[in-house]
């Protein structure tokens, strides 16, 4: 099975004598046969499946790739889940991790008795949720542990969920079995049994485990005396777009025998009266009329569900990027807008509401800056959760360049130039009235840079040092008038802060 891709890779070594070259392509040929057949015994985990965007960066590497159904997962790689995505990782032993959206996850270690000899696994969940179903271990040996920045959980075979916020606190939720669970930096531990939960904030101990009520999917409650049908849904807001091809799943209780319909579409009645099936949506509101029958009896009950998977869009009046300015109050002003019909949208500059609109509107307020960079972030939020985060840079500097000449060195320079001799070329005229202007420009801190330097109206490009040279035309003297030439001197940085100096004079007489 090897002998194709072997011989593709592996090029012949040329060595005076036949019996010699041989017996190098032979060894090449059993080297690699051995790194393929290392590679192959490495215990990994294995996707069986996925939905939305799911980024795999294998160990060592810097780059990230997209994941895909029945990809492997070894030791040392990464796990990126976007929005509304989702991925399932299956262990050697038959363990199952479910990582939900906006989830980072580390698969530290993972060992098998066949492999290498041990059976350990170990993940980190750096921020995000996931839900784990692990298989019972019955020796010490076995160790099967998740690790957060704030918290570590203990398995000992068990079913529970883990979530991980942007403040590294930690929440393990436990539906069947018992963990243990402690914090990284404070001392404490505690163990969370079935229907059980706690919680870590970075740098406390954990908190007493407290009961919770489990949401158990084939548990709907029995139906009301007289009634027919009961509709079991959750929530009526989604943002997964996979429900736009998939459609809304919908469960209930009805009467055995009962017939159920939604919009006309049959659903799965259970021998329990357990009812499911999954219901055609569009984006925006929707309307679900359910209808149960049985003997001539007939009850109908309408639920509304929004489907909102459109982000909010942010346009801003005028971009912010690299932009330099010297003024202390920035207006910023732009719109906001959001395609689901009839979406309300909050909009926040720096973590502070601004606006409320429903589908589009405008927006300004007005930034007071400080010195230096500012980090602008602009975020639009729907009813729904969904966000979109525009972040901007604006550089405020207030503080003028400074301007120092060196040559002519006096405020007042005169020169004294003797009638040229007769009949004297009117080109060696011309050059004996030329004057050197040298000088250094400097933008203190905050510093956005020199943008310009004009002498008496000509743009001269400053060296990498600040220092500049200019030459220009004299003025000479004429019967009843001085030549007095008066420097005109103008620098301007990119923030707007604007230099002038006419002080000097240079009088030719």
């Amino acid at each position: 099975m090897f002998r194709r891709p072997f011989f593709n890779m592996i090029k012949p070594v040329r060595i005076s004598g036949g019996r010699a070259s041989v017996v190098v392509y032979l060894m090449l040929i059993l080297m690699t046969m051995g790194v393929y057949g290392a590679q192959a015994k490495r215990s990994s985990a294995k996707i069986k499946f996925l939905v939305g965007t799911v980024k795999l960066m294998h160990k060592g590497k810097i780059h990230w790739q997209t994941a895909h159904f029945n990809d492997r997962v070894y030791q040392g790689d990464r796990i990126r889940t976007e929005l509304s995505s989702r991925v399932e990782l299956q262990m050697p032993d038959g363990s199952v991790i479910k990582i939900n959206e906006n989830s980072v996850f580390d698969v530290k270690e993972i060992k098998t008795p066949q492999n290498e000899h041990a059976d350990k696994m170990s993940f980190t969940l750096w921020v995000g949720s996931l839900f784990a179903k692990f298989q019972k271990i019955v020796e010490q040996r076995q160790s099967r542990i998740i690790e957060s920045p704030s918290a570590v959980v203990a398995v000992r075979g068990t079913q529970f969920d883990l979530q991980v916020d942007r403040n590294q606190t930690t929440t393990v939720r436990v539906y069947e079995g018992r963990v243990s669970f402690r914090s990284k930096q404070a001392a404490g531990e505690v163990f969370v049994s079935s229907n059980q939960e706690s919680k870590v904030e970075k740098g406390k101990p954990p908190l007493p485990p407290r009961p919770f009520k489990p949401k158990r999917s084939g548990s709907m409650g029995a139906l009301p005396k007289g009634q027919l049908l009961k509709i079991n849904l959750s929530k009526f807001q989604f943002t997964d777009p996979v429900i736009l091809t998939a459609g809304l799943p919908l469960r209930g209780r009805t009467i055995p025998g009962a017939r159920v319909v939604a919009n006309g579409q049959p659903l799965t009645v259970g021998s329990s009266g357990v009812f499911t099936g999954r219901v055609p949506v569009v984006e925006g509101l929707n309307e679900i009329t359910v209808v149960a029958e049985l003997n001539g009896k007939r009850q109908k009950q309408t639920v509304r569900i929004l489907v909102n998977t459109f982000k909010p869009k942010i346009k801003l009046a005028r971009p912010l990027t690299n932009m330099y300015t010297n003024r202390r109050d920035y207006s910023l002003s732009g719109a906001v807008f959001d395609r689901t019909p009839g979406d309300k949208v909050k909009l926040y500059i720096n973590d502070e509401l601004v606006t409320e609109v429903v589908g589009q509107g405008s927006f300004n307020r007005t930034i007071i800056l400080n010195e230096g960079k500012n980090t602008i972030r602009v975020v639009a939020e729907d009813v729904s959760g969904n966000r979109t985060v525009h972040v901007e840079q604006i550089f405020l500097d207030t503080v003028k360049p400074i301007l120092t000449i060196t040559e002519p060195a006096q405020p007042v320079y005169v020169r004294f130039e003797p009638p040229r001799p007769p009949g004297e070329h009117t080109q060696f005229e011309q050059e004996r009235f030329k004057q050197v202007i040298r000088g250094i420009v400097i933008d203190p801190q905050p510093s956005s840079g020199i943008k310009r330097v004009l002498v008496n109206g000509q743009e001269i490009k400053p060296n990498n040092d600040g220092s500049f040279e200019a030459t220009i035309f004299l003025r000479r003297a004429t019967p009843g008038r001085r030549g007095e030439n008066r420097l005109s001197f103008i620098v301007e940085d990119m923030a707007g802060n604007i230099l002038r100096d006419n002080s000097r004079v240079i009088i030719i007489q």
